[in-house]
């Protein structure tokens, strides 16, 4: 493990019940948990937060890692004969949900820990990529390829009732869902190719509009513990990619990084006392953890 000499200074500002904690962050202080050869992104934390997930794209080639953060070590866990991407953790804890495309197309898959069985996510006919659970394993929100429309849109699946909703109508596509602990908002990314402009937006689970953040381009959103704040990455000062928050509101946005190095994939560990991110160093994106104040 080791950390990089440059000095990057992270104002984090978390909100626990009513009550708001910033503290200011020093790159020095944080670890890199890969310095991998290639690029690592997508990072997840596991429900107790002492694990956390996150993917390594090489050569073109993309595998899953386990970092366990008491034993410091890394573990690979992925099928070396084809690509697992953007893994999550599944609700029961002992699962990890990808996608890939090992038979021929964009699908979601499920990695028994225990057993290293992977099974199809459910059977559906339908592309789909970027699984995002609630605390429930009732549902799964995540993107999908309408073959009518020929674009991305945020679906749900039930696994209870077996029946797939697309939320969205976006006509430019989507990306980077997110959902609440609580599965009752979603945060996701709408692109718009010919602005070159990404933006956030929140729906319901019926997939109804609750806000649009339109005045500041934004990707990579990622809900806080407290589902009060999300955490995202945006260029909106005409600096490299820089991590922002916002209140689900639509106030108190706040910069967070002041630094020359681009950031990606920020995410709070659910105890509230760590952050993980992607930073691209000198060589490549590897993923820091640093350590910020948890919730009193």
């Amino acid at each position: 493990m080791y950390t990089i000499a440059r000095l990057m200074i992270i104002s984090v500002s978390l909100v626990a019940y009513t009550v708001a904690f910033g503290q200011q962050i020093n790159i020095n202080d944080g670890t890199n948990i890969s310095g991998m050869h290639g690029d690592e992104l997508n990072a997840e934390w596991s429900s107790d937060s002492k694990n956390l997930l996150f993917e390594s794209v090489h050569n073109g080639s993309s595998r899953i890692y386990l970092h366990r953060l008491q034993e410091d070590t890394v573990l690979c866990l992925s099928n070396l004969d084809y690509n697992y991407r953007n893994p999550v953790w599944h609700p029961d804890g002992d699962k990890v949900v990808f996608d890939s495309d090992k038979d021929g197309a964009d699908y979601l898959y499920v990695l028994d820990l225990n057993t290293n069985e992977v099974l199809p996510m459910f059977k559906r006919k339908i592309k789909c990529r970027n699984a995002s659970f609630s605390a429930s394993a009732r549902q799964v929100y995540f993107t999908g390829w309408d073959e009518l429309t020929n674009r991305w849109e945020i679906y749900s699946y039930d696994f209870v009732y077996n029946n797939l909703n697309r939320l969205t109508d976006i006509k430019l596509g989507t990306s980077d869902v997110d959902v609440t602990t609580d599965g009752k908002q979603i945060v996701y990314c709408k692109a718009n190719p010919f602005k070159k402009a990404y933006n956030l937006e929140i729906i319901n689970w019926y997939g109804e509009q609750i806000i649009k953040f339109d005045r500041f381009n934004g990707e990579d959103p990622s809900w806080g513990p407290s589902v009060f704040k999300i955490f995202f990455v945006s260029d909106m000062d005409n600096e490299n990619c820089e991590l922002y928050s916002i209140w689900r509101d639509g106030s108190h946005l706040q910069r967070l990084t002041f630094d020359d190095a681009s950031v990606a994939c920020p995410v709070v560990s659910p105890d509230g006392t760590k952050i993980a991110m992607s930073i691209l160093t000198e060589s490549d994106w590897d993923i820091f953890i640093f350590q910020i104040e948890g919730y009193e």
